[in-house]
């Protein structure tokens, strides 16, 4: 974890297409083996859970995934995702078993935040959509998987 909070992951994450069931070290996950298909990732708002390996191939594509769980007060919920509604490159969804109740994750990065008024939504959204730790950048956001 850097001084900024962001936790970033060394080493090299796999990113081998597959349809078989892959497991991942963190929640949410950040990277690795993933499945052919993304999940659409264009300011999509689901209200509940996807697939980590379809939401892995989006952060492939260079999209930050917004997660939460029951800890996270209904008021930062309904602001984040009027937020990613308005960001391409984005997608929202509730994950039950994650540590943390707020948590942005983009490929190789992740971090926690204390709410939807928190100033490192912004600061996280800014560097890490379409950021440097793309690995296909410009990639298509939707035409993959809905709800």
């Amino acid at each position: 974890t850097g001084p900024d909070g962001v936790r970033t992951w060394q080493g090299t994450l796999g990113r081998t297409h597959t349809t078989a069931a892959v497991t991942y070290p963190m929640e949410p996950p950040v990277g690795g083996d993933h499945n052919p298909v993304w999940q659409n990732c264009n300011g999509d708002v689901y209200t509940k859970p996807v697939k980590n390996v379809h939401a892995v191939h989006s952060l492939e594509h260079g999209a930050v995934w917004v997660t939460y769980n029951d800890k996270a007060p209904k008021a930062d919920v309904a602001a984040l995702a009027a937020k990613v509604r308005k960001t391409p490159y984005t997608l929202m969804s509730p994950v039950e078993d994650q540590k943390d109740p707020i948590v942005l994750s983009a490929w190789g990065h992740q971090r926690t935040v204390t709410g939807a008024s928190d100033p490192n939504v912004d600061k996280f959204l800014a560097e890490f959509v379409q950021g440097s730790q793309t690995p296909e950048p410009g990639a298509a956001c939707t035409g993959g998987l809905g709800q």
